[in-house]
């Protein structure tokens, strides 16, 4: 296997150009084959392959999904996941992938993303919830502990804390529980020109929403005043939907909620987005919900981070204030020789999120797993995933490893929505970051403790801890049980949507293959890629890999397919694995398939062998691109905050033009300064440092930054002055590229994104007189000259892609 392969400069070009010419399995497009829709067959499967193979494919991955929107597949019978049935079809999809020369891998799951009905409460993804009842000290108290709730009336104790009542009359904050609705901040997947006019967050399929209302006060019900603002809330896979907003202290006799359309909701109503709120006189953090990893959207303001403001000094809490009830409190009840003083109460425990696997086999879908637990990772594995691998003789310990049916474990991206709690969780915060969060427990209930500075920093530092176990002790734990039993790994860590409070680059990590995602009517690019190969480059990954055409629909030409595919491989994809093709259980079909959704890359498609170009392309496209290392011109900081992935809007000015990575804190300390480069420990080399805009950056990060200004590395706000490696003088809007080093050869990936001819003029930085012109549509190799001005002109055919080496 060529896979990383640096080779000399033209050493070995005849066997490159033999490899690129007639690509190996290792480099073909492989895909989702998507079952459960309807009852599986063997002639089906036998016919899926089969087609597959001809059609210029590499490998299937076998995943149990549907879309159904009709019960096509009714409890009972016998294709329920795990039955005879069951198993008679996955060995035989194996056999016959194995037969015609597929790569067989398996994903992770049924249906998605990781968990199903082995998975009890006690491993299920849990948050932090808070109850609440105010006391008068100075006497016995003895009351019932405030009631929580929570899926399958799973409670756990987490502590019973009391902390000092400063109420005085005044409210200052509004609790809300909205209906969200709209694609998040998250959710929307991000790409090249996706900003708004002003410069404000947009995204693939995100709707900007108007306000929600205005929380009013009045002191006679006549006369209002306006108090706040109520955002709206954007929808969330798996959201959780309740924000709290603070406000400065205030006085007065009625409340409401003016909606933006001019209706009112008075205390104890509610209607529209708003399904219960209520004021309170407690001063907390302005939405904390954020800070305690509740939700994982990013908060947009004025300024562009999460902002708490106008809380006096005197309402934060100190650890010395907080006493701890926790062996009082029992049977429900708390007996407590309370001191003077009005006394809140905080009962803290944790609950289920709820989230559950879904579109998989009705009979196996469950909870989702704790993705902050190694424990709760490897009980899906040792559930799902060992059991097949054991029963079809794939396992480290058992069977035929010299040729296994099953090469590797695949994994969706999650959207099971957030979490915050894990039942080790002050344990793997004291280990991770070396003192005890059990004083700062107020913090997850919105409480301000010690000062505003050391109360962001607590929380930070808590985000933090939840998105190193994601990487650790949930993808890490995957990684490692896949490389016991001889397989590859690729997953999307954490996924596009983002909707559990985590660092999108430094957890891919964790895995050896990253995986990015990109749709087929996402016409300009996904930057889920360039997350993911921006990791693959900075963490020595050999393959950047993309979940491939999403959603691709029957209306859709093969010049639609080339476009994304060309883009995607210019942002540093180097494999494709198509989303999806779905199990059709008839071995002759005349009218187009559809399995709930469309999934149109399949044998049905009237289009199926006209597409057969668009896997050549990409796979003689992939067979470079793999070699040697990437050659960024730049690299793009992000910032250090957590949750934390690229947004158009954030990003520096000045990157037309320049092949770029992404990266967060994690990378920096990983880098080093050699010849005026930031290098990483695979040799890719950086020009210059970027900072993103509103960038959030620790202590830790900005004496690395400092030091390499300090030594003369440029550290800029733009990338308006950095040289071009290529300079496209015309035609820079009908193509896009990406740069390579193999050896001391330099590769040029440049590819059309027009359904026409095109012609495009350029510049090479190293003003090389000559070119070879590797022409991935056709397999043939062209030299081209440059013109007596040093410019080059490439003709390109209809979204054709050529890589040029010099």
């Amino acid at each position: 296997m060529l896979i990383g392969l640096v080779l000399a400069p033209m050493a070995h070009a005849q066997t490159l150009k033999q490899l690129w010419q007639h690509p190996t399995n290792d480099y073909r497009v492989k895909t989702w084959w998507f079952f459960g829709y309807e009852h599986t067959t063997d002639e089906g499967i036998t016919a899926d392959v089969e087609a597959l193979s001809k059609a210029g494919f590499g490998g299937v991955v076998y995943y149990d999904q549907n879309h159904r929107s009709t019960q096509n597949l009714p409890k009972g019978t016998p294709d329920e996941g795990f039955s005879p049935a069951w198993w008679h079809h996955l060995r035989f999809a194996a056999s016959e992938a194995r037969r015609v020369g597929l790569s067989f891998e398996m994903n992770i799951s049924n249906g998605y993303c990781a968990g199903g009905q082995w998975i009890d409460a006690e491993h299920a993804m849990q948050r932090v919830a808070c109850g609440k009842v105010q006391v008068t000290g100075g006497k016995q108290v003895n009351v019932n502990l405030p009631v929580i709730k929570g899926p399958e009336d799973y409670v756990k104790d987490i502590a019973v804390l009391a902390v000092p009542h400063r109420g005085d009359g005044r409210m200052r904050h509004i609790t809300v529980r909205y209906a969200a609705h709209e694609k998040g901040r998250n959710g929307a997947m991000q790409g090249p020109g996706l900003v708004g006019d002003d410069g404000s967050f947009s995204g693939y399929g995100f709707k900007s929403l108007p306000d929600v209302g205005t929380l009013q006060v009045s002191d006679d019900s006549i006369s209002w005043r306006d108090v706040v603002t109520l955002q709206p809330m954007y929808r969330s896979l798996g959201g959780y939907p309740v924000r709290t907003n603070a406000f400065p202290a205030t006085a007065g006799r009625f409340w409401r909620i003016r909606h933006y359309d001019g209706t009112f909701d008075y205390e104890g109503q509610a209607s529209g987005d708003i399904r219960e709120w209520r004021v309170g006189d407690e001063a907390l953090l302005d939405r904390w919900e954020e800070r305690a990893a509740l939700q994982s959207d990013f908060q947009e303001d004025e300024n562009g981070r999460l902002k708490i403001e106008n809380l006096a000094a005197q309402s934060n809490l100190q650890s010395s204030e907080v006493i701890d009830l926790t062996e009082k409190a029992l049977g429900g009840r708390l007996l407590w020789d309370a001191p003077a003083g009005e006394w809140t109460i905080l009962r803290l425990a944790a609950v289920l999120t709820g989230a559950k696997s879904k579109h998989g086999r009705d009979n196996l879908l469950g909870y989702e797993c704790d993705k902050l637990s190694a424990e709760a990772a490897n009980l899906h594995w040792d559930s799902y995933v060992q059991v097949i691998l054991d029963s079809l003789g794939v396992s480290s310990v058992e069977g035929d490893c010299q040729s296994p049916l099953v090469q590797g474990i695949t994994m969706d991206s999650h959207e099971g929505g957030s979490q915050n709690w894990t039942p080790r969780m002050l344990e793997e915060f004291r280990t991770r970051r070396g003192y005890d969060f059990t004083p700062y427990l107020p913090t997850l209930a919105g409480y301000m403790m010690e000062s505003e500075e050391r109360t962001q920093q607590v929380l930070y530092d808590y985000r933090l801890t939840i998105a190193d176990c994601i990487r650790d002790n949930y993808f890490g734990t995957f990684q490692r049980r896949a490389t016991e039993n001889g397989l590859s790994f690729t997953a999307q860590a954490i996924g596009n949507a983002l909707c559990i409070t985590g660092d999108a680059i430094s957890v891919k990590q964790a895995v050896n293959k990253p995986q990015g995602e990109f749709w087929t009517y996402q016409r300009d690019g996904a930057y889920d890629v360039k997350d993911c190969s921006s990791a693959a480059h900075l963490y020595g990954k050999p393959i950047a890999s993309a979940e491939a055409m999403t959603d691709c629909e029957y209306k859709n030409t093969p010049a639609d397919l080339h476009r994304v595919c060309n883009i995607a491989l210019s942002m540093g994809a180097q494999e494709f694995v198509v989303c999806a093709t779905p199990h059709i259980p008839v071995a002759n079909v005349d009218t187009p398939y559809i399995a709930g959704r469309e999934y149109a890359i399949n044998r049905s498609n009237p289009q199926w062998h006209d597409m057969k170009p668009v896997w050549e392309q990409a796979a003689r496209s992939m067979v470079l691109l793999r070699q040697g290392v990437a050659a960024p011109d730049v690299l793009v900081y992000l910032g250090d905050d957590i949750p934390i992935k690229i947004l158009t809007n954030r990003l520096p000015i000045g990157l037309d033009g320049l092949d770029w990575d992404a990266c967060t804190g994690n990378a920096l300390k990983l880098l080093s300064l050699r010849n005026n480069h930031l290098v990483t420990e695979g040799g890719v080399a950086y020009k210059a440092l970027l900072i993103g805009k509103e960038a959030m950056i620790t202590d830790a990060s900005r004496r690395l930054i400092d030091a390499w200004k300090t030594a003369g590395f440029p550290i800029l706000q733009s990338g308006e002055t950095i040289p071009r490696s290529i300079l496209i003088e015309k035609g820079a809007e009908s193509v896009v590229f990406t740069h390579r080093r193999i050896g001391n050869e330099e590769l040029f990936y440049i590819a059309s994104k027009e359904n026409r001819e095109i012609s495009v003029t350029f510049r090479l930085q190293d003003h090389p007189t000559k070119v070879t012109v590797w022409h991935n549509a056709t397999g043939q190799r062209t030299t081209l000259k440059s013109g007596a001005d040093g410019t080059y002109i490439l003709h390109l055919k209809p979204v054709e892609s050529v890589c040029i080496t010099y």
